[in-house]
């Protein structure tokens, strides 16, 4: 066989060598591109199905009862011979039959904006012989709630016991839109069932405790749970049936729609408290003395 001839047979010999390699080739990658392609579509499967188990999980009726420890505007009510109880006028909420406020104030940043329900203006405040009403609207998943709590809340909780004040709690969800676990209705949901069996002091060591826990990325069901129980609430079937879910979603609602847009939004008998330019301990003591109540 001469040399040209059995180069011509190697080169045919490697054409077909790597003929037959690029063809188990093609069939390996076409292998992975299956697998690849299934394990992504498994993958969305998987996503999709958590989607709606979470949706499932936390669709709130639309409408629900009010808690006994809240008044319609979802208002916990502090005194110092305890929680009001049985203070709504109406048994359950709609967050689709909403109230409309009809008088204003002026906000901080200069706007005329609705009153939230429920909050006296300052001229029927004024005389109305009682303490002085500090209104508070907060979210437990707020960083600026949670720091006024740390500042405040030992002060607020003595003026309630002295009699000196009466203090209002409602709080609000705004929060929730960035918890995937809806942290602040959650938070919320277990401080009305607290609120329903404890007294006033405790109810504030309560608060005071789960703000203590702002910034963890929110507490579980269970420690929330756990928590209540060391103040003497059990809440376990009220946080597992999200027994005031409807009601916290109604309160927010509302409140949004008159007048209120952040937290803390705090009034003291109508007046709004502007913290870049009042102390707050000098201006709720000056609220006091201006209205001259007998403890």
């Amino acid at each position: 066989m001469s040399k040209t001839s059995s180069a011509a047979d190697a080169r045919e010999k490697a054409r077909q060598l790597a003929a037959q390699q690029a063809k188990k080739s093609a069939k390996s990658s076409t292998r992975w591109i299956q697998f690849t392609v299934l394990g992504v579509i498994a993958l969305i499967i998987a996503i999709v199905a958590v989607v709606v188990i979470n949706g499932n999980r936390n669709k709130i009726p639309e409408a629900g009862p009010v808690p006994t420890s809240a008044n319609q505007y979802g208002g916990i009510v502090l005194t110092k011979d305890g929680i009001v109880q049985g203070a709504s006028a109406e048994e359950s909420r709609d967050s689709q039959d909403l109230g409309k406020s009809e008088a204003t104030y002026t906000s901080i940043d200069g706007k005329e904006t609705a009153m939230p329900l429920g909050v006296a203006l300052p001229d029927q405040a004024k005389d109305n012989g009682q303490p002085v009403r500090l209104t508070i609207f907060q979210d437990f998943d707020c960083v600026h709630c949670a720091d006024f709590e740390s500042t405040h809340g030992d002060e607020i909780q003595q003026l309630v016991d002295s009699g000196k004040i009466t203090l209002e709690i409602r709080n609000l969800t705004f929060l929730d839109a960035h918890s995937p676990t809806y942290y602040s209705s959650r938070a919320n949901n277990a401080a009305y069932s607290v609120a329903n069996q404890v007294s006033a002091d405790k109810y504030l060591d309560f608060q005071r405790e789960i703000f203590s826990h702002q910034g963890t990325g929110g507490l579980s069901n269970e420690e929330l749970v756990d928590i209540a129980s060391k103040y003497g609430a059990d809440v376990k079937d009220d946080v597992a049936n999200n027994t005031w879910r409807p009601f916290i979603n109604t309160v927010t609602l509302e409140s949004a729609s008159n007048g209120i847009s952040g937290t803390p939004t705090i009034f003291a008998d109508g007046d709004l408290y502007n913290a870049t330019s009042a102390d707050f301990s000098q201006w709720i003591n000056q609220k006091i003395t201006d209205k001259k109540i007998s403890e």
